[in-house]
């Protein structure tokens, strides 16, 4: 009997890519991030339609990211029938962004047609395998006696149940915040890692707009361990409103049930069965209120964890 051995490692040619231009107005941001919306709409539905066809060339219809390209005089190549079914657009002030979480590739097309509308590039991150963390500046000119309230107002309306910040901030990066009080500063700066980009951006900017106040991000990839938002650090003003996490002290007699649990509380982000076992004891969920973190607790205990609630450490 012969044995053949071979050893080898995993390929991971998937990341995620993103894309921010910056337009000289925003409405041109809004009339750019909608009309790309549209194509990619089209072409997510049209990959949908086309599931089944062993070669997408073979298609008897042309792929709408290719007649968007044929139809602007972009460059066109032979990836344009990419796996771009999670690929999203949209604007926030100046900005346009186009950020795909798990791509082989973004199109160079996209780039160029930012460039025909009048854009300039500003950031691109290809292939990112790292949380893209997001740098908001919010700038105005509130009265010097009601800034330092509007900025605690700020704080906790992004804190609020249904805030950006507990709905879409990822659990392991703490969000951080500072008030600026130098000329030329931004009136505040947050930082933060969103699980959903564009939920999470365009939730910042309808709490900015509502207090007069216009916003720009920067964007870069998480390369390190090292708390990326150090430099913010510590938050200032502090938050009032508490929040809680909830631990997870033990799994119980069904640990697959509790890691589907925990999957659904945190919006789908995945957390595997062995990952669950590995990391407890451990704070599974970060930075709630204190009615959902009750829910939560309650809904693990349901199934069998050894679950409770303790005070975040912001």
């Amino acid at each position: 009997m012969r044995i053949h051995l071979w050893n080898a490692f995993a390929s991971n040619n998937s990341g995620s890519f993103t894309i921010v231009g910056r337009f000289p107005s925003e409405e041109l941001a809004r009339q750019v991030a909608a009309e790309l919306s549209e194509v990619l709409s089209a072409h997510a539905k049209w990959r949908m339609a086309t599931a089944g066809t062993r070669n997408r060339e073979e298609s008897e219809t042309v792929s709408p990211i290719r007649t968007f390209v044929r139809e602007h005089s972009l460059t066109e190549c032979e990836n344009d029938l990419a796996d771009q079914g999670q690929l999203h657009a949209w604007s926030t002030g100046h900005q346009v962004f186009l950020y795909d979480p798990n791509a082989l590739w973004l199109l160079d097309s996209f780039t160029e047609f930012l460039r025909i509308r009048g854009g300039k590039l500003e950031t691109r991150i290809n292939h990112a395998h790292g949380n893209i963390v997001s740098i908001f500046e919010l700038r105005g000119t509130p009265p010097k006696k009601e800034k330092s309230a509007m900025v605690s107002t700020l704080v906790e309306e992004l804190h609020a149940d249904d805030g950006p910040l507990l709905k879409w901030a990822a659990f392991r990066i703490r969000p951080t915040w500072r008030e600026g009080f130098k000329p030329g500063e931004p009136v505040l700066t947050l930082g933060t890692v969103f699980r959903n980009l564009a939920a999470g951006f365009t939730g910042v900017e309808e709490i900015a707009r509502r207090h007069g106040l216009e916003v720009s991000v920067r964007l870069f990839e998480e390369h390190h361990p090292k708390d990326p938002l150090a430099s913010l650090r510590p938050s200032r003003p502090p938050l009032k409103r508490k929040l809680f996490d909830v631990w997870i002290l033990d799994a119980g007699h069904s640990p697959k049930e509790v890691a589907h649990r925990l999957v659904q509380l945190r919006s789908g982000e995945h957390i595997s069965q062995g990952d669950l076992l590995r990391l407890i004891p451990e704070a599974m969920l970060r930075r709630l209120g204190k009615t959902r973190a009750e829910e939560a607790v309650r809904l693990l205990r349901e199934a069998g964890a050894d679950a409770e609630s303790r005070p975040s450490d912001l």
